[in-house]
Parts: C-alpha cells; structure tokens; sequence
C-alpha cells in the first residue's frame, strides 16, 4: 500500500512542479502567456523544464541533489500559482482530472523500445555527466528526444526510475484540461463554431487511439501536441482577434511547435506555420521586439541544445541526415553508415520489412519511384491505416448524428466550403509529405490522417443551431464519454496484463523491469562502461550501458568521449 501512495504522490508532485515551471516562465520570460489556464502552463512548463534539462546535463548528472533542487524551484513556481484565488477552480478541476486518468499511469509491460534504449537513455542521465558519442552505444541512442531529458529530472529517492514512463501521461492529462476547459465555457455562453466541434472531436480521438500510455513512446505525445498545434493555427487564422491575442497565441503556437520538435525533429517543418500567422495579421515586426528577445533566446536555447546534443551523440545535428555530419570527429558515425541507416528508417516506414516478413528488393531499389506502395498498401494501409480511418470516421458520424438529433434550426448554407479548402490544405500537404517520406503511424500518421475527417466534420457541423442547454448537456455527455472510454479501456488492459504477465497490482503499482548481469567493457580514471551479459537489453542494468563492446574512452571539453574501435 505504501508503494501506491508514494506512487500517487510523486506523479501529483510532478505534475504540480511541472506547472510551476510554466508559472515561473510566463513571469519572466514571456507575461503575455501569464493569462494562460493551467493546462497551458502545464506544457509551458514541461517545455521548460526539458530545455533546462538538457543545458543543465553538461555541467551535472540529473542526480537526487540535482533533481531536489530543480523541483525546489518548481514548488515555489506553484505557489505563485495556487496563491492567486482566481487559479482555484483551475487547479481543483485539474486535481479531479488527474485522479480520473490515473488509472492510465498503471503500466506493468511498456513498449519494446522502453526496456532497448528508452530507460537506459534516461538513467544514464540520471546516472552521469554528458558523455559524447553515446551514438555508438546502438542506434537507439542515436536518436534524441527531450522526453528523456524531462524523464530524468524525476529521478528521486525511492521512486527511482519508475516513473520514467509518465511524460506522455502528463500532456494527456493537460491536453484534457484545455480542450475540456475550453468545450464547457464555450457551450455555456453558446459560443458555438468550427473550432468548438474540432475540439469536441480531437477530444474523443485522442482519449480513445491514444489511451495506453505505455505505448506512446516519443511519438504519441508529440502527435498530441500537433492536434494542438492545429488548434491554435486554425483559431489565429479564423478567429478576429486583437494583436496582444495574436501575439500570445503565437507565442505558445511556438512553445508547442518546438516542444513537438524537440521530440521528434521531423515536427520542425510545422514551423512554416508561424509566417503565415504573422503576415496574415501584419504583425512580424511586431513580434520580434525588445521584450520577446528572452523568450526567442530560449527558443533558440532549445533548437541549439537539440542540434549539439545530436551532434555530440554522432557527429550529424540532425541524424541520420548525412548533410548535416559536418567534419571528422573521434566520435562521429561514419556517412555511409549514416546514409544506410537513413535508407533503412524509409525502407522500415514504407513496409520495407517487419515481423515476420522481408521485401525480396534491395532496400534502395525498394524505397524509390513507388516500388514500395504495393506492399505498403497490404502491410500497413491494411490494417493500421485503415483502422485509424475507420475509427475517425465512426468518431465523426456518431458526433454528427448525436448533435443533428438536437438541432433546433439551420442556417441556410450546409457547409463553408472556403473554410474546409482553407482549413484542410496545410495538413493535406502535411499529410502528403508524410506519405512520401517516411510513411509510418509513429511518424505522425495518426493524427494527419485523421485530420482530413476531423476538419470536414467541423465544417459540417459549425451550420447548425442548437438550443443552448442541450448545447451544454450534448457537450458534457461527450466528454464523460470519452474519459469513460479512457478509463475502460484501460481497466481491460490492466486485467490482461494481471492476466496474462501476472501483474500484482495489489503489491506494487511499478512497472515490469528484468534484472540485467552486465560487465565492464572499458573504463578510465573517470567512466566505466557496460554492457549486458548474454542479454539483447540494457533495462535498467548499470550506466552507460552499451550494446557494442569494443569501445575506447577519451576525453574532450572536459567531457567523457567513447567511440569505437575496430
């Protein structure tokens, strides 16, 4: 039972800690944000707390010192918070909240990738200082996401590492808050439009395709964020707004655009959103003025620190493009590794190969002039595509159907044509790109495709006019829906992994970790490095824990530098 409190404890500390960190950054660096709700500040403050995190990497370990310290300042950034008697209702609602999507935390088995490179990542964090060319570790620390450097941070007595999948939890949870926030003083003043109806269905879709945290991974949350990225660009550019509201929204349209990118990189192209916003309401130079010089500066922190960090880890700032492997570097990984590694994702996303199955053509030949899309249609249009599709669809007609039935009378037009073409032809492209390059759900697939059908209906339903207290009660029924989805559908999960891994809640709330034997395979006066004994996984085993063995350690800017040798 202790286990269970202390667990209960630590993601409300958390999460708490982590708004905190929002409220200390709308109050120094940007106070245009200051009027945000809680939720917002809750993705202010992760974003936040990540770039802190990767900055602080290099000069300490993201220890039990470290991390009280940084959480220090994050209780005190709440207090400033909860002090204002207005956050009141905000933070009783987002304490309900919590409690209601807890069950979502309860994880026994992650994704595969969690115990490969996911868990290890973030306790070598915890563990050591910045080691350059942790690349050669294996692929997986090749890859960079600034959830490992926000997992790290809640690295504590006791709870340890069993907390390192709970990042996603915490933008879902504040995803929820917004949107739900938003529907309900919407419904109750009858401000009824297309972005009420987009927010009612990227409600249902998310707490429903997105419900197992233990699958999200780097990829899920940073499509969350991109459903809210879309909100706030379609509310800039429909919505008649003054410039200090254009400028606030832009301002966290930025926050969100680079904390999704910080992620997972291919989310930087979302970044050509940002001119369109500021041109169509006249206000580039405006934006960049005297007082936004700190908040662009730690915009520009995060970007650099991303580019650094993945330069250090493999010698290409945005790997595993070999353009960007400048220069010869002890650490860096060869280009024509880089180049067939890059081939490789391509050829994985397009249905190359996979469990199971392997395409006869060489992944070179496979991936180019559209000798992939045959296979890609059976082996992953069917089902995961289509899947998602159909899902969406249903979402939309159920959505359609329910507030048709409460019509009271309609407009006379049955659908804005302009604003579906203006609406839809950004993530058209989006969606286009995505199936040219690197065609994968995890890659953004879910939510570009979903889009498509979520604006359609949007537009559909922005036509009708319903009496203001079904407005309220129609509304209210479907976001109980879908946080009842939510939560059942988790409830059978964890029954089946109770099942089927023999999960003993009761005892432990922590998910599953393997014991790993692993052995020194280099060491210097200030590093030793590991590697598993007869294991394919580091899990949680000690760090830096490498999967390639012949390693040699150096130094290099007063840092550990491990690369391979022959």
């Amino acid at each position: 039972m202790s286990e269970h409190i202390i667990f209960i404890f630590c993601i409300y500390f958390f999460i708490y800690s982590t708004i905190g960190f929002g409220e200390i950054f709308v109050r120094t660096v940007n106070k245009d944000l200051n009027i945000c709700n809680i939720g917002y500040k809750g993705l202010i403050g992760f974003f936040f707390i990540s770039v802190i995190s990767q900055v602080t990497i290099f000069f300490s370990p993201h220890d039990y010192v470290h991390n009280i310290i940084l959480h220090v300042f994050g209780l005190f950034g709440f207090f400033l918070f909860i002090k204002n008697k207005k956050n009141n209702y905000e933070f009783k609602f987002l304490s309900y909240l919590i409690l209601i999507f807890l069950i979502g935390a309860y994880v026994y088995k992650n994704h595969d990738d969690f115990s490969y490179y996911h868990l290890t990542y973030t306790l070598n964090l915890s563990e050591n200082r910045f080691i350059i060319g942790t690349g050669s570790f294996s692929h997986g620390f090749r890859t960079f996401s600034s959830l490992f450097y926000y997992h790290s941070i809640l690295y504590l007595p006791y709870i340890k590492f069993y907390l390192f999948h709970i990042g996603p939890f915490l933008i879902l949870v504040f995803f929820n808050f917004i949107i739900c926030k938003d529907l309900l003083k919407a419904a109750k003043i009858k401000k009824v439009n297309f972005l009420f109806y987009y927010k009612i269905l990227i409600l249902i879709f998310v707490n429903i395709v997105f419900y197992r945290i233990g699958e999200h991974g780097t990829d899920r949350s940073a499509q969350i964020l991109l459903l809210l990225i879309f909100l706030l660009f379609f509310d800039l550019i429909f919505e008649n707004k003054n410039k200090q509201e254009v400028i606030l929204k832009t301002s966290l349209l930025l926050i969100l655009i680079f904390m999704a990118s910080s992620m997972k990189a291919i989310y930087y192209m979302y970044l050509i959103l940002i001119p369109i916003v500021l041109i169509k309401n006249f206000l580039l130079k405006k934006f960049l003025v005297k007082k936004n010089i700190l908040f662009i500066f730690i915009l520009l922190l995060s970007i650099s620190t991303n580019l650094i960090t993945n330069y250090f880890n493999t010698g290409c700032f945005l790997y595993p493009s070999e353009k960007t492997c400048i220069g010869k570097r002890v650490w860096s990984i060869p280009k024509e590794e880089v180049k067939k590694m890059r081939n490789h994702y391509e050829w994985w996303s397009k249905a190359g190969g996979g469990p199971g199955y392997v395409s006869e053509l060489k992944s070179d030949v496979y991936i180019k002039n559209f000798n992939w899309v045959k296979n890609w249609i059976n082996r992953h249009f069917f089902n995961k595509v289509s899947d998602t599709l159909l899902g969406t669809l249903l979402i939309c007609t159920i959505v359609i159907i329910t507030y048709k039935l409460k019509v009271k009378k309609r407009r006379e037009n049955n659908f804005n044509y302009p604003k579906f073409l203006i609406a839809i032809l950004l993530p058209i492209i989006f969606l286009i790109e995505w199936f040219l390059n690197h065609p994968a759900m995890r890659y953004g697939g879910y939510v570009l495709i979903a889009l498509p059908l979520i604006i359609f209906s949007s537009c559909y339903l922005e036509k009708i006019i319903i009496d203001k207290k079904k407005l309220f009660n129609t509304t209210t029924i479907f976001i109980l829906i879908s946080i009842s989805i939510f939560f059942s559908r988790n409830l059978i999960r964890i029954n089946k992994e109770i099942n089927f891994y023999n999960y003993d809640i009761i005892s432990s709330p922590f998910f599953y970790v393997e014991n790993i034997d692993s052995e020194i395979i280099a060491v210097n006066q200030n590093l030793k490095i590991y590697s598993p004994i007869n294991k394919t996984t580091c899990w949680a085993s000690k760090t830096p824990c490498s999967y390639s063995k012949k390693l040699k350690l150096d130094r290099f800017l007063g840092l550990n530098v491990v690369y391979k040798y022959d």
